[in-house]
């Protein structure tokens, strides 16, 4: 008894907040679906929408493919240059770089950061010792017009291309040194903590960079405003592009440091029956120490380059020039001008005169400028800058040397050393003088012929010595100039950068597709099926609703009887 009633107070479930799915129920209530109808009318159907399956799966597989085309990226190829070329060593100190002779060659190292090639100067500071200024190089000459159409120049591409455009497509990026990279991190933090000598150390941070960039570009160049004037390389000439604007690059170095003028031929130009024999000799003896000069103002590696011809290097040959010199032309330059022996005293006085007289008034105009050159070194002032240093009112002052201060010591010390060479020609020329003494007339000048016809004989052997030796110093510069050590001053690598084939690059976006498709398509049979239970049970509420009208009139009718 009791147990019947609990069942009877318990909570029953609204029959309208539910409804039942049953397999096969023909004879079910309003809320039912029949799935069994559903799957036999999906069954019936199943030829067109197998189509409609196929076709979701293509659109699926399709549509990222056509996405790509719109979306994807353009190709870029990168390049990794390296510099290769030696600098002055700037870890000498002031000192070890004022105990430098004249004569010491400056030591040189391989280059390390951007440091330019003609970077690293001697500069005299205030105190008269020196220092090492850095200059670094400019990589915006990469994308120069002067490169740019030397690159361009004799390539013929797909599509016509404008310097402007391929400016813009060009990227430049610097590597920091690892010294570098941890001031900047640590400068980084401080500031982020709000350090207060953060300030000062940003102010005081300076930059390295490493020997090395990267170059890259990227396709797709707009030669208008608008983007579809936009223009596409294929890869191949994308990368020959690089590849041409790098070897461009390294083509402007070369031209604009490297020393690539060959000696001058100043020894075939003496003409011994229009001079006289002393006045060759003189003209034979500049020669030969411009050439030496030419020879020991290369730098280490230049001196070192062995030829593959003769087996001699550089210094081999300016020891020959030194020998040929003392023993052909400075022995031969001591006898005649002891002897005085001249074809013409008279006119080689009077020449002698002319250039004394020449050489006196360039020592007046040099003195000159030596005297205005150090007055306003005595009366100017280096510019003086005021500080203001972060969280404080105090200020901090600074002396800074200018540009035209350092020039004018550089010009001040150029005047010293033309003066010095005037000072040491003048002594000379009135020692000449002096020797030729006194006019000689003709029969002293018959007495003399057998030793000027001597000395024009050894003055021939040592103009054909001297100029065997610079045609061997012209033609081992000629081979050495086709080497790398002087032609290359930016080795870059290949061109990478590999564009991803557009199945490749869309193959996760089609696999995803192709299922989305197939789900709809299944979706879209399943609905077909699913449609014709909802029109079922709206049939079912008409018959219901006309047959309780029937009821009810039947029901009327027999209660009006």
């Amino acid at each position: 008894m009791d147990n019947n009633e609990r069942r009877d107070n318990g909570l029953t479930i609204d029959k309208d907040a539910q409804i039942q799915v049953l397999v096969s129920n023909p004879g079910g209530d309003e809320d039912t679906i029949d799935l069994g109808r559903v799957f036999h009318t999906m069954k019936l159907r199943w030829r067109i929408y197998a189509w409609v399956l196929v076709l979701c799966m293509v659109v699926g597989l399709c549509a990222p493919l056509v996405l790509y085309q719109f979306t994807r990226e353009p190709l870029k190829v990168s390049s990794v240059v390296t510099l290769k070329y030696e600098v002055q060593d700037p870890a000498l100190t002031a000192a070890e770089l004022a105990a430098l002779g004249p004569k010491d060659e400056i030591p040189m190292v391989p280059v390390e950061d951007l440091t330019a090639p003609n970077g690293v100067t001697l500069e005299k500071t205030e105190d008269g010792t020196k220092a090492v200024k850095k200059k670094e190089l400019d990589l915006t000459q990469i994308t120069s017009s002067y490169v740019l159409s030397s690159a361009l120049e004799g390539m013929e591409l797909s599509q016509p291309l404008q310097i402007g455009a391929l400016r813009s497509n060009i990227g430049i990026e610097r590597i920091l040194s690892e010294e570098s990279r941890r001031q900047q991190e640590v400068a980084a933090s401080m500031v982020e903590e709000k350090n207060s000598g953060a300030y000062q150390l940003v102010q005081d941070l300076q930059l390295q960079y490493e020997n090395t960039f990267v170059v890259s570009l990227t396709n797709g160049f707009s030669n208008g405003d608008e983007d579809k004037n936009k223009i596409e390389l294929t890869d191949a000439e994308l990368r020959q592009l690089l590849d041409r604007i790098l070897t461009a690059y390294n083509d402007y170095l070369v031209e604009t440091y490297a020393d690539t003028k060959l000696p001058d031929d100043e020894i075939s130009v003496i003409d011994v029956n229009d001079t006289d024999i002393l006045e060759s000799l003189d003209q034979l003896r500049a020669a030969l120490r411009n050439l030496y000069e030419y020879c020991d103002a290369k730098s280490g590696s230049v001196k070192a380059y062995r030829s593959w011809r003769t087996g001699r290097s550089l210094v081999d040959w300016m020891e020959t020039l030194e020998t040929v010199q003392e023993v052909n032309v400075e022995y031969l330059y001591s006898y005649v001008y002891t002897n005085s022996i001249v074809k013409d005293k008279n006119t080689m006085v009077t020449n002698y005169q002319y250039q004394l007289r020449d050489a006196q008034t360039q020592l007046d105009v040099i003195n000159e400028n030596i005297a205005t050159t150090q007055s306003i070194l005595d009366t100017y002032k280096n510019d003086e800058i005021y500080v203001s240093m972060e969280e404080s009112d105090a200020t901090k002052s600074t002396k800074t040397t200018t540009d035209y201060y350092n020039e004018l010591i550089l010009q001040q010390s150029e005047n010293y050393a033309q003066a010095m060479e005037l000072e040491a020609k003048i002594v000379d020329l009135q020692d000449k003088i002096n020797s030729l003494g006194a006019v000689t007339t003709w029969s002293a000048y018959e007495a003399e012929k057998s030793s000027i016809e001597e000395a024009g004989n050894e003055l021939q052997t040592a103009i054909d010595a001297s100029l065997a030796v610079y045609n061997s110093i012209r033609a081992h510069m000629e081979e050495l100039m086709e080497q790398p050590l002087y032609t290359t001053y930016a080795a870059h690598s290949a061109a990478l950068g590999k564009s991803d084939n557009f199945l490749k690059a869309s193959m996760k976006n089609m696999i995803i597709g192709l299922v989305a498709g197939a789900v709809i398509g299944c979706g879209l049979w399943f609905l077909s099926g699913l449609a014709p239970e909802f029109s079922h049970k709206r049939e079912d509420e008409k018959e219901k609703k006309a047959q309780d009208r029937d009821a009810k009139g039947t029901g009327k009718e027999a209660a009006e009887q």
